[in-house]
């Protein structure tokens, strides 16, 4: 548990917020690596927001909370798609709903 390598929820979000990644895929590094390329992850869940009026997902990334901000790719049989790594707090961060 405390390995900072081992697979944490992370969120993602698409550059195209109409892309809606597919339940199970595999996320990478390095699209270009060599297949079989190395996995480090996989998506948990992808749903459209309409609170955000876009698609979002959950996945289990290895160091995950340390790639906050970064890049990664999930492929696809139709072509990669990249992906942004987030907090997997998506509305309300603060808790100020809660508040109200």
């Amino acid at each position: 548990m405390s390995d900072p390598q081992r697979k944490q929820l992370v969120g993602l979000l698409t550059d195209n917020p109409r892309t809606l990644l597919e339940e199970g895929a595999q996320i990478v590094a390095d699209p270009k690596a060599p297949i079989p390329m190395p996995m480090i992850g996989h998506v948990t869940s992808s749903y459209v927001s309409p609170a955000l009026d876009r698609s979002i997902a959950l996945a289990m990334v290895s160091g995950g909370r340390a790639r906050l901000g970064e890049t990664l790719y999930v492929p696809m049989p139709e072509g990669v798609i990249a992906v942004k790594v987030v907090s997997p707090i998506f509305i309300d961060p603060e808790g100020k709903r809660l508040d109200a």
